[in-house]
C-alpha cells in the first residue's frame, strides 16, 4: 500500500474542501464592501453565520497532514510562503473578530462590515500568493529553501491572487444567489454576471502564463493533454452555463455550476504538478516520513473526518432554504 499517495490524496482532499466551502464565505465577505444597505449587509453575514467557522476546519486538516506525513515539504513551504501565511491567519483572525463584534455594536456596524470585507480580501489574496508562488517553483537546495521570503511576490504570483479573489467573489455571488430573499437578490444577480467573465478571463491568462513562467507547466501539458484540455473546456462550458443560469428558476445552479469551477480548477493543478509536494522540486514519496506517522494520520483520518463531514451536512440541512428578512435569530 502507498502510504504517502493516500497521505497525499487526503491532504488534496482537505484543501480542496476548504477552497471550496471557505471560499463562498470569503467571496461573501469581499462583496460586503460593495454593498452601502446596512439591513442588505446584515442579511449578507446572516447567510454565512451558521457554517462559516465550520469550514476552515478543513484547512486546519490539511495542514496537520502536511506537518505530520511530509515533514521536509513542510519546512520548504513554511520557509517559503511564510509572510502570506502569517498574513493570512492574521486576515482570519481579524475575520472573526469583526464577525462577533459587528452583532455586538450599537453604533459602528459599518467599521466591523468593512473589517470583515478587509480581512476577507487580504485572506484570498495571500492564498493565491501561495498558489501563485507553488506554480513558479520554489528555490530548493537538497532539502532546504534557498530563496528569500519574497520570491513570492512576483507578477506572476499577483495575477493568481487576483484570479482567486474574483474566483471566491463568483462563489460568493452563487451562494447569495441561493440565500438571498427578494431585497438582496438582484445583487447577487449583479455580482454574478461581473464577476464571472472577469474570473474567465483570469483563469486564461493564469494559465497561459504559467506555461511562460515555468516550464514544468508545459510539460505538464505535454503529458497529459487530453485530460487538461478536458478540463478546460469543461472550465468554459461550466462558465457559461453559470451566466446562462443567473435570474433563472433554479437558486442552487449557480451555486454549482460555481463549485464545479472550483473543482475543475483544483483538479487541473493536481494533474499539473502531480507527484510533486513541492511543485517542480520533490516528489511527495521524497518527502514523505515514516510509515508509522502516515498510519496513525491516516487512521486518525478516518475517524474523524465522517464526524466533521457529518457535522457540517447537518448544518447545512438545518439551516437550508432562504435566509430570513430578520435573520436566524430574529
Amino acid at each position: 500500500m502507498d502510504l504517502p499517495l493516500l497521505s497525499a490524496l487526503f491532504a488534496a482532499f482537505a484543501l480542496s474542501l476548504y477552497v471550496m466551502l471557505d471560499g463562498f464565505d470569503l467571496g461573501v465577505g469581499a462583496l460586503l464592501l460593495a454593498q452601502s444597505d446596512e439591513q442588505l449587509r446584515d442579511r449578507m453575514v446572516d447567510s454565512i453565520t451558521p457554517t462559516w467557522d465550520g469550514n476552515e476546519t478543513w484547512l486546519i486538516m490539511a495542514g496537520v497532514t502536511l506537518l505530520a506525513t511530509f515533514p521536509i515539504g513542510y519546512g520548504i513551504l513554511l520557509s517559503a510562503f511564510y509572510i502570506p501565511l502569517i498574513t493570512m491567519l492574521l486576515a482570519l483572525g481579524l475575520r472573526g473578530v469583526s464577525f462577533e463584534f459587528r452583532y455586538q455594536a450599537e453604533s459602528g456596524r459599518r467599521a466591523w462590515d468593512v473589517a470583515f470585507g478587509f480581512g476577507s480580501i487580504i485572506a484570498a489574496l495571500m492564498q493565491g500568493f501561495i498558489i501563485g508562488g507553488l506554480i513558479q517553483g520554489v528555490a530548493v537546495d537538497g532539502e532546504r529553501f534557498s530563496g528569500s521570503v519574497l520570491d513570492v511576490f512576483q507578477p506572476f504570483s499577483l495575477l493568481v491572487a487576483v484570479s482567486v479573489l474574483v474566483g471566491y467573489m463568483v462563489l460568493g455571488g452563487g451562494w447569495l444567489h441561493l440565500k438571498a430573499t427578494r431585497n438582496l437578490q438582484g445583487f447577487a444577480d449583479r455580482s454574478l454576471r461581473r464577476t464571472t467573465p472577469v474570473f474567465v478571463g483570469l483563469a486564461v491568462a493564469t494559465c497561459a502564463a504559467a506555461s511562460y513562467v515555468q516550464p514544468g507547466v508545459s510539460d505538464a501539458w505535454t503529458s497529459h493533454p487530453v485530460v487538461l484540455g478536458l478540463i478546460g473546456l469543461l472550465f468554459l462550458s461550466a462558465a457559461a452555463a453559470l451566466l446562462q443560469a443567473i435570474g433563472g428558476p433554479s437558486a442552487l445552479r449557480p451555486f454549482l455550476l460555481g463549485l464545479v469551477l472550483f473543482a475543475l480548477g483544483v483538479a487541473g493543478l493536481g494533474f499539473t504538478i502531480f507527484p510533486d509536494v513541492v511543485p517542480f522540486r520533490l516528489t511527495l514519496w521524497q518527502a514523505a516520513s515514516g510509515s508509522l506517522s502516515h498510519v496513525f494520520l491516516l487512521i486518525g483520518a478516518a475517524i474523524v473526518t465522517p464526524v466533521v463531514l457529518a457535522y457540517s451536512a447537518f448544518a447545512y440541512r438545518v439551516f437550508r432554504g432562504k435566509t430570513p428578512e430578520t435573520g436566524w435569530e430574529g
